[in-house]
């Protein structure tokens, strides 16, 4: 049985109204996917929620179905809904909402954005081609032959252009990355269809 996924933008247009994604956003506001050392991910996603119809109750509720059918596939819970509130800001008010996956192949499932997290090696055993073109912070190039003889980095490849906070530190990564700390990066600029980050340890 295929599930309707979950996503934000959807879920908000399914009460009757078109959203405007990301409008009045500042950066502490940005949808973030975070990644721990297991492959784990949080998923906070962060939406303009201002119009007077958008209600969140309905909004908790509709979240909450979707996961309930994605989970009942499996014999252990794979997704989480930690918590879904309405946000106050100055410039508008926020829809908030947190989700926990077990892992990445949960969330692809889930969401219809694809994302990877494992080791050079296994990237490549899934399907993946992890770039040669990937660049350091000073759009320095991956130095010939490193995949090869780094197979057990691990690297993060994803079709969502959400705010990301990874594991470890991230070494090289695809043009148009914007690095905001050593584990923290900002996709939403990657004109490419998919983002890879190499991480270091």
């Amino acid at each position: 049985m295929k599930h309707i996924r979950f996503i934000m933008p959807a879920a908000v247009l399914a009460l009757g109204a078109a959203i405007l994604t990301g409008c009045g956003q500042n950066e502490s506001e940005a949808s973030t996917i975070s990644v721990d050392r297991n492959g784990r991910i949080s998923y906070l996603i962060y939406e303009d929620f201002s119009e007077d119809y958008y209600d969140i109750q309905e909004l908790s509720d509709m979240a909450s179905k979707e996961i309930s059918e994605y989970n009942s596939e499996y014999i252990s819970e794979k997704i989480r809904l930690e918590s879904v509130e309405s946000v106050q800001k100055d410039d508008g008010s926020f829809a908030k909402v947190v989700m926990d996956f077990d892992s990445a192949d949960d969330f692809t499932a889930f969401n219809e954005q694809s994302l990877f997290y494992g080791t050079v090696e296994e990237a490549s055993e899934n399907g993946f081609t992890v770039s040669s073109s990937l660049v350091d912070k000073d759009g320095e190039k991956l130095p010939e032959e490193f995949l090869d003889e780094h197979a057990d980095r691990h690297v993060i490849i994803t079709s969502d252009k959400s705010r990301i906070i990874t594991p470890f530190n991230i070494e090289y990564a695809t043009k148009g990355v914007k690095l905001n700390g050593k584990k923290e990066a900002e996709l939403a600029d990657v004109t490419a269809d998919t983002v890879q980050l190499l991480l270091s340890k």
